[in-house]
């Protein structure tokens, strides 16, 4: 056997159109049961078992039993992010076809995975950045004093607490920079903390309430006008 990695096993994993939309669904952080991913997969629950055993098998989820019920959910941080990579490299071509396309409420505001991603995520990076929040370094970008400040001032962490480490990551949709790591991570449950945002029961996107919009404008300078392309629902 060549001294490789096994990359076939993964693609082989992901081939499927199916399995690919169930990993997608499980992108937004949650667990899922078995049920609720062959609705989404648009499979039955004997075919959705058979792709959730080969995702197992490959490493990619994990399940857990909670009363009769078995959750699934992605394996780890780590296989997360590199799910996310990957979406990077594949077409966005497809998303903008048609004005139910451009509308589509996931290239607004979404999960991936534990932060948030699309035009709300690339705009609150941006923001940081240019703040001085976050300065860009050889090895990524790193949170500064000026950035530590502000996250307290805006109750996402307290001043006694250890400041959440910042990583950027190209986000699918937008072709730009997003948060995630720990900071993404504290911002987007903040925000669903605080009801800045909601999200439905399936599915990646997050819906920005009204008194989302005015904070994301309040503390991060992002004017709901610049959320709302042309011919996006007000």
């Amino acid at each position: 056997m060549p001294f490789e990695p096994r990359l076939d096993i993964i693609g082989a994993a992901l081939a499927d159109p199916s399995r690919a939309r169930i990993v997608c669904e499980l992108m937004d952080g949650r667990s899922h049961t078995g049920k609720e991913l062959a609705s989404v997969a648009g499979v039955a629950p004997n075919t959705a078992s058979d792709h959730l055993s080969r995702l197992l098998d490959a490493g990619m989820i994990c399940a857990q039993r909670s009363g009769r019920f078995v959750y699934y959910r992605i394996a780890s941080d780590e296989v997360g992010e590199v799910l996310e990579r990957m979406s990077w490299l594949s077409p966005t071509d497809h998303l903008y076809r048609g004005s139910k396309r451009r509308q589509a409420p996931e290239l607004l505001a979404r999960s991936c995975y534990n932060h948030i991603a699309g035009r709300l995520g690339v705009l609150i990076a941006e923001s940081l950045i240019s703040a001085g929040c976050i300065r860009e370094t050889d090895s990524g970008v790193r949170l500064t004093q000026v950035g530590c400040e502000k996250l307290v001032e805006i109750e996402l962490v307290s001043a006694e607490a250890a400041p959440p480490a910042a990583k950027c990551c190209l986000d699918w949709s937008e072709r730009r920079r997003h948060l995630s790591g720990p900071l993404g991570t504290a911002i987007l449950d903040n925000a669903l903390a605080r009801k800045w945002l909601s999200r439905p029961r399936t599915g990646r996107a997050l819906h920005i309430e009204e008194k989302g919009f005015a904070a994301f404008e309040r503390h991060f300078g992002i004017a709901k006008s610049a959320l709302l392309a042309p011919g996006d629902p007000a």
